[in-house]
């Protein structure tokens, strides 16, 4: 019973250490996006909705957890959450260009 525990949690660790991380992956330094752009959006729109106005976003952010990313042209970026069946937009957080939540 022993071994079995230890091969268990050795097999858990390895598979932990096998997924990569998403991280933040930006597909240009700086989007072409505003603050202003971003008026329209409102908490509750789906994804489908969401991307219909803003386009898809320039990348993602989260290890487990992921955001969607749009970049803003002054290094910033604003980023949402979708989850359930429908994808529902229930979160979304501006970071500016050195890593603080505005609120």
């Amino acid at each position: 019973m022993r071994n079995f525990k230890l091969l268990f949690l050795v097999s858990l660790m390895m598979l932990t250490a096998c997924q990569k991380p998403t991280g933040y992956i930006v597909t240009s330094d700086n989007g072409n996006f505003t603050v202003s752009d971003f008026e329209e959006i409102q908490l509750g729109m789906s994804y489908s909705q969401v991307v219909e106005i803003m386009g898809e976003p320039t990348g993602t952010v989260g290890y487990g957890i992921v955001w969607d990313v749009y970049s803003l042209n002054d290094g910033s970026y604003m980023k949402m959450l979708f989850t359930g069946y429908n994808e529902i937009l229930t979160k979304m957080i501006m970071i500016d260009k050195n890593g603080k939540e505005i609120k």
